[in-house]
């Protein structure tokens, strides 16, 4: 998504799921699912298939969880985590006997 779509995104109250999805870099049945789990509140006009999302309740989410906070991102590994080296036998490798 770009910059300017960004701007335009955040000056719109309700957001659609599809705009939501793009968002989060996700497919629309993982909002669908989050909804569903109550992880986000949306609205729904009576009658209607059409579900928006609060931009404030997308700001909320974004802050509770991981992949939304500055300076990582839901592909970037965790570099914080601390790395053991393997373990290296220093006797040679028996043979295979068959």
């Amino acid at each position: 998504m770009k910059e300017k779509e960004f701007e335009t995104l955040w000056g719109k109250e309700l957001w659609t799921q599809k705009e939501v999805a793009e968002y989060f870099r996700v497919v629309p049945s993982t909002i669908k699912n989050w909804r569903d789990q109550g992880l986000l509140s949306y609205w729904q006009a009576p009658g209607s298939t059409r579900v928006l999302y609060y931009r404030d309740e997308i700001k909320d989410f974004c802050g509770k969880n991981s992949f939304c906070k500055k300076g990582g991102g839901r592909y970037q590994k965790d570099l914080r985590l601390k790395r053991e080296k393997p373990v290296v036998s220093t006797k040679p490798a028996k043979a295979w006997r068959i």
